[in-house]
Parts: structure tokens; sequence; C-alpha cells
């Protein structure tokens, strides 16, 4: 296929390629390195967004484990992607941008990263080591910052500037508070900044959120494409990697897509390693990178997907935390859970309109058997609670029962 060549995918073979792409069962290190990025929140009523990320590809997996991947083995580190993210740390290099475009948004807002209090509490990281924001800096309150998103404190802000800008890193996490420390301290040796190239880093950036997607509109939200340039700056760097054959345009039931040459190549690929891909079912996080352009996932797999998290209770339709649930390349229900000391509480399940949960397809509870234990597994909970019976939609769900699971028909009110 030569440079800047359409290839037209049918939506059959769009719902392949991302399943293959994010499906497949792999290592740690392999599902960091096929996805390059992992979009970090800290909400956890299920583990946090990368734990759910990573519970979804990588068997076995516990929840926290990317903290010890993060944090010990330095497999990642924290920085700037679509939103706060976990990247690998040979990317810190294409960072610079985004340290650029920060530094200069914080100081329009009067936060100056050269000032003589900014170089005060880089020495006092210096001196003392990783240290969380209760430890550095001036600790009173300024009234003029109260309401603010980081708090009244001038330190807080600073703090916050300091890190986007990249001069202090997260060194690890207490209580999920960024302990931070000097960037040489935390990187490997050889990932620092030097002399970076814009429009390599740019293009590295546009690329890997291609990568994390597998398919991707440039059509996207403006959310989805958060990048530190305008949109007609990031279609001159998408230009210049399609030239070069670091991305491919494709066009999906008349649609523009961008895809990486390793993600359309799985379409060729009949390794058997895709058959579980195909075939299991899995609990999507609700900021996994496979969700990242709902409207793309509406137009592909015909399932539109809204997180509730943020609106009032009363407009909720689906629940708080809700996850989608992928079967093959369907999606076939979601769900509103959480786990607290080992104990799973479903507030409410929901089969889509296309499945009849009295007669679900054949292989459908087989394959939820063994999500619903693995997923418990991965929570490390020995305890489901469900919620009460009324009318509605009949709803099976897996629990754990003495160590075995049990398929039990229910009733949940939508």
């Amino acid at each position: 296929m030569t440079a800047q060549q359409r290839l037209t995918l049918s939506l059959a073979d769009a719902r392949r390629l991302l399943v293959r792409h994010h499906g497949r069962p792999g290592s740690l290190t392999s599902v960091i390195r096929r996805l390059g990025t992992i979009q970090f929140d800290p909400l956890a009523p299920l583990g946090t967004n990368p734990d759910l990320v990573l519970q979804a590809r990588v068997p076995g997996y516990r929840q926290g484990g990317w903290q010890d991947a993060a944090y010990r083995q330095r497999l990642l580190v924290d920085g700037w992607d679509k939103q706060a993210s976990l990247i690998p740390p040979e990317h810190w290099w294409a960072q610079a941008p985004f340290h650029h475009w920060f530094a200069r948004r914080w100081q329009q807002r009067g936060i100056d990263i050269d000032s003589p209090e900014a170089r005060d509490i880089l020495d006092q990281v210096g001196q003392r080591g990783p240290s969380t924001s209760l430890e550095l800096g001036d600790q009173r309150s300024d009234p003029a910052l109260r309401g603010s998103w980081y708090g009244p404190k001038r330190s807080r802000h600073l703090l916050k500037a300091l890190w986007d800008s990249g001069r202090l890193m997260t060194h690890h996490r207490v209580n999920g508070r960024h302990a931070y420390d000097l960037p040489e301290r935390v990187l490997p040796n050889g990932t620092r900044e030097a002399n970076v190239d814009e429009d390599d880093a740019l293009q590295h950036l546009v690329v890997r959120r291609v990568q994390a997607a597998g398919l991707l509109r440039p059509a996207a939200d403006a959310a989805v494409w958060l990048l530190p340039c305008r949109r007609a700056e990031r279609d001159r760097i998408a230009s210049r990697a399609l030239d070069q054959g670091r991305l491919i345009e494709l066009v999906v039931d008349g649609e523009r897509y961008w895809a990486t040459p390793e993600a359309v190549s799985l379409l060729d690929d009949n390794s058997a390693s895709f058959g579980d891909a195909e075939r299991s079912m899995r609990f999507l996080a609700p900021l996994d990178s496979l969700m990242w352009d709902r409207r793309g996932i509406s137009r592909v797999f015909g399932f539109d997907y809204v997180w509730e998290v943020y609106k009032p209770r009363e407009q909720r339709r689906w629940g708080y935390y809700v996850l989608p649930v992928l079967w093959g390349d369907r999606f076939i229900a979601r769900f509103d859970a959480q786990c607290r000391e080992g104990t799973l509480t479903i507030h409410a399940w929901h089969w889509e309109a296309d499945i009849m949960p009295s007669r679900l397809p054949e292989g459908a509870p087989e394959a939820l058997q063994r999500a619903a234990r693995d997923f418990l597994g991965y929570l490390g909970a020995d305890r489901v609670v469900l919620p009460r019976g009324g009318a509605g939609s009949r709803s099976p769900i897996c629990m754990a029962k003495g160590g075995q699971m049990t398929y039990r028909p229910l009733y949940f009110r939508r």
C-alpha cells in the first residue's frame, strides 16, 4: 500500500480490527507497548481506570498492579496525553510540546515556573527527595484562589505548573497524592528530553493517540484530540505521518479513520491467538482507549455509551460508574457496580436491546461465567451483592460461591 492511499473497510472488518487490537491477551509489558498510553483517573469504585484497562487485557492481572509497574519497575511514568495518563518512560522526550504549552498557559494565569518561588520548590525537592504537596512550598491559603480546581494554596498551583511543564515528575503516590521528584531521579537513563524537534514530537503524539484507540476518526471530538496545537497543525502533522507510512487512512461506512500499519496488518493475521479475543467476554473501563471516540464506537458497533459519573443522580439513565460488556465483536450489556472490602455490589445490569435475557446467544452464558470469575479474581472479591428483584429485564449473572461459579437468572429494575 502506498503512502496516502486510502483503504476501504466494511463495518465488520472495522470491528474485527478493533477486537484484535484491543482483545488480544498479553503480558503487562506487551500491552503497554501495544497501547502506548493509558488514561489515568483517580475514581476507583472498581479499581482505577488503569486497573480496568489492564485487567481486560492481561490474564491474571490484580487490582493495583499498575502502581508496581509505574513506581517500582518504571515501565510507566505519569505524563500527559489525551488527559493525565501513564506512558512508557521512553516516550518522555515527546512530552516537550505539552510542557511548553502548559508553561505558557500557567504564565497567562500568573504562575511563573521560572520565578524565585518555583526555584525554591525545586531546591526543596532536590534536598528532600520525593515529597507531596503537604511538604512543599508555602502552605498558607490565598483568598484569591478559593474555589479553584487545585485548592486555595498557591504552592499547589505552582507544583501543578511545575509538573505540567516537566520540571517535576511523579516519583510515586501517597494515598493518591503525587510524591514529586526531579526528572533525572525518576526517568531511566537516556529517556530525558534533549534537543527535541517539535514536529517529530507532535507526530509521535498524534500517532500514539491513534495507536491507543486502534481506529480513530480525524473528526472525533476535541476532547479525544486534545493536543498542544490547533487542529490545522494536527492535520499537517498527520499528513506527514501518512506520507511516512506511520499512519494509514481508512474509509469505513463513508467516514474517514486513521490507523497504524500494525493495527491494519491484524486483519491479515490468521494466528490462532486471535480466536480467544473474538470469543471472549470482557468488562471494559469507562475511559478505555477503545471507548474514547464514543461516536465512532456508535457508528462501528451500534453501541451508544455515555459516562454519567458527573451527572446528578436523577439525570442518570444507566448508573454512576458503568462498564461496557464486550463479547467478541458485540457490545451486549453494561453494568453499574462498586467493590469494597472484598464485596462486589452490582447496582444494575442492563442488556442491550437486541439481547433476549431469557435466551442468550449460544456461548454467552459460559463466556459470562469466565469473565465474572476473572473479574472477581482481579478485584480480590469473594462476595457479590445483587440488586433487589423487581419488574424489568431478566439478567443472568455469575456469582462466586465456595470458590465455584454458579449461574443465576435475576430480575433487575431498569
